[in-house]
């Protein structure tokens, strides 16, 4: 059993820019698991979930995941707090530029850590 079989608990009370313009990459045990898909921009030969034309998770309806009980790895482990402590403001800029991160989620990462635990940044 693989030890990211739950989904990491992440205060987003609804929130859901991970799933705005995200690059959400398949595992390679994945790719069979019926998927809506397109080529990933930055990684060769790598599959990622499929957008609609906003740049929104094609299963992004009416702002709620329409594969959350089956969500690929990648969205059960998403936390933006990760990113927000992981890098300072002006890498995740850069970042961001690249298209690598969303700053947008960086920027709800640190707020939430900041909420829980004031004068950390």
């Amino acid at each position: 059993m693989s030890r990211f079989t739950k989904r990491v608990q992440v205060p987003c009370h609804g929130c859901t820019l991970c799933c705005q313009g995200d690059l959400i990459r398949l595992e390679p045990k994945e790719f069979a698991q019926g998927y809506a898909t397109e080529p990933h921009p930055i990684m060769p030969g790598a599959l990622m979930l499929a957008h609609q034309p906003n740049g929104d998770c094609i299963y992004l309806k009416a702002g709620q995941c329409g594969i959350h009980d089956h969500a690929p790895l990648m969205c059960r482990v998403a936390d933006c707090r990760t990113i927000a402590v992981r890098f300072d403001f002006e890498t995740a800029r850069k970042l961001h530029q690249r298209r690598l991160i969303d700053i947008r989620v960086w920027d709800h990462g640190r707020m939430l850590i900041e909420k829980d635990y004031p004068h950390t940044f």
